[in-house]
């Protein structure tokens, strides 16, 4: 016999996900930011790796370039980010935030780390690292 959805590992691993996501999407709403949860993202992996280009962007955050660009449009457009050609290269974007960007992220990562909490709060330390270790694992089984 066939195992109910809710029973099946990757159902619950996409379930938690999307949840999750809606959770962040309305504590920003409720904090008065006008952000999504996609821009968030960027806004996290430029700050975490100045300089980083469109195509390490999309790829770092499994996302297509066609939803890349029309993210980082909209971050451009709220003067958050910036693109700048490479030193020497004009063939090379790179993204970087801009003051206002840098702004908005250390004044949302407070409340970004309040919600990460949110969801493993009920977790001992070693289950939160049990988890993490096992959807690595996981990771890793269907990379290869």
């Amino acid at each position: 016999m066939d195992e109910k959805l809710e029973d099946v590992l990757y159902y619950l691993i996409d379930k938690t996900n999307k949840v999750a996501r809606r959770y962040s999407q309305e504590s920003f709403a409720n904090g008065g930011h006008d952000i999504t949860v996609d821009q968030w993202l960027v806004l996290k992996k430029i700050w975490d790796n100045e300089q980083i280009n469109q195509a390490e962007l999309a790829a770092s955050l499994f996302k297509d370039t066609a939803s890349i660009t029309r993210t980082l449009q909209l971050l451009v457009k709220k003067k958050l980010v910036k693109k700048e050609f490479k030193e020497n290269d004009r063939r090379h974007l790179l993204l970087s935030l801009t003051a206002k960007g840098e702004q908005l992220y250390k004044q949302l990562l407070p409340l970004v780390k309040t919600m990460r909490i949110q969801g493993v709060k009920d977790f001992t330390e070693t289950e939160r690292e049990q988890i993490r270790k096992l959807l690595m694992k996981m990771i890793k089984n269907l990379e290869n």
